[in-house]
């Protein structure tokens, strides 16, 4: 009898490279039964994961053209460390892969904001800090209560123009977005172009800070002034969650 680790390792190979990874002896039935139904399955799988990726990145699918996007997306799911991945991670660092394959920063961008705006979609759930949650507050319970990123909170750094690809965004003047952050409040998945500090500051809070510490870290950085409307910004997008109590 066989190790049944080892074993089970073998079946997974086969399972996820196909019938290149077909050891002689694994199934009773004759092998060249045992290839047709690998080829079949392998079929399904590959398409299984096309479509994933497609429904992952709908706005880059659509920008590339259907042959450009298909022909990139198979070169991805054949990578190793993706054929692992279940559907629902299978999109992760896709954005990378092209720009590694020479696709152009505007549609590496829609690629990045899409993957975080999925990511997003599907957080946990979490009340955001609102304005009202601080109206009660003395200044040293203000200035000690204790900031955390809200589940659903993403922050994209974009290399280009991107407003013409999201109409969420159209409004907005190109010099003031290299920064897109993505919340989820509520129901809806929302994107807001930020300002240099408003992005520091959020990324600030991706590991928990006081409110101290972020007001004094947006004081030092653009004045009291300033400081003030760049958080009272990021309270208003729902990138914050209210603290517990």
């Amino acid at each position: 009898m066989g190790d049944l680790a080892e074993d089970q390792a073998r079946f997974i190979a086969v399972l996820q490279q196909g019938p290149s990874a077909f050891p002689d002896g694994l199934f009773a039935d004759d092998p060249d039964r045992a290839l047709l139904g690998l080829k079949a399955h392998a079929n399904t799988i590959s398409h299984a994961r096309l479509v994933a990726l497609e429904d992952s990145y709908p706005r880059t699918r659509a920008l590339m053209g259907d042959a450009a996007f298909n022909t990139a997306s198979r070169r991805f799911i054949e990578r190793p460390e993706v054929r692992a991945r279940k559907l629902m991670q299978l999109g992760q660092g896709f954005a990378q892969f092209l720009a590694g394959e020479a696709v152009d920063a505007a549609t590496c961008d829609l690629a990045q904001i899409e993957w975080a705006w999925l990511q997003a979609y599907h957080s946990a759930e979490a009340r955001p800090l609102q304005l009202t949650d601080l109206a009660g507050l003395d200044k040293d319970r203000l200035l000690d209560l204790q900031l955390s990123a809200h589940p659903a909170m993403r922050l994209v750094t974009v290399q280009g123009p991107i407003s013409a690809l999201l109409p969420e965004l159209a409004e907005w003047a190109e010099e003031a977005m290299r920064h897109v952050l993505i919340t989820r409040p509520e129901a809806e998945v929302l994107l807001h172009p930020l300002s240099a500090l408003q992005a520091d500051l959020a990324a600030m809070v991706a590991q928990p800070t006081s409110f101290r510490n972020l007001l004094g870290a947006a004081i030092e950085s653009a004045g009291e002034a300033d400081a003030l409307s760049a958080i009272f910004a990021l309270i208003g997008a729902g990138m914050l969650t209210k603290p517990e109590g």
